[in-house]
């Protein structure tokens, strides 16, 4: 591949989230707490909720990456967002299984997918994580 074609990628695929992030049929508003403070931020259908919070620089270690290997994008939502989301799946649950602070709207950030379905979600930061890989 020639030099040119190489430089221009990171441009390209920063134009192209930048364009994402301003396409308002793309976006579905997100509300994130942190320490009681509500962070509302624009999230990219298709992103998961993990990738959402690291982009938007919400404190979410998400350790393992997205691997659903560790619990530390553990988030809690609130009731109404949690009926709106699909059911965990078995490794996700054994997961939380292990996590701090877990309640009966706990969630692990990188198993949510973020759909026009959860418009207006607001999920809850715990303020500490624990790594049980």
């Amino acid at each position: 591949m020639s030099r040119l074609v190489l430089r221009s990628v990171p441009r390209l695929l920063q134009a192209t989230t930048a364009y994402l992030h301003t396409t308002p049929a793309c976006n579905v508003n997100i509300t994130f707490i942190e320490k009681g403070v509500e962070r509302h931020v624009k999230a990219i259908r298709g992103d998961s909720l993990m990738e959402t919070a690291k982009d938007n620089q919400i404190n979410l270690p998400a350790v393992c990456g997205g691997m659903c290997e560790c619990s530390t994008c553990h988030v809690i939502a609130d009731q109404e967002t949690f009926d709106k989301l699909p059911e965990p799946e078995e490794e996700e649950l054994d997961v939380l299984d292990v996590a701090l602070g877990v309640t009966d709207t706990s969630r692990l950030a990188c198993q949510i997918d973020i759909t026009r379905g959860i418009e207006g979600a607001r999920f809850t930061v715990p303020d500490s994580f624990n790594d049980q890989r």
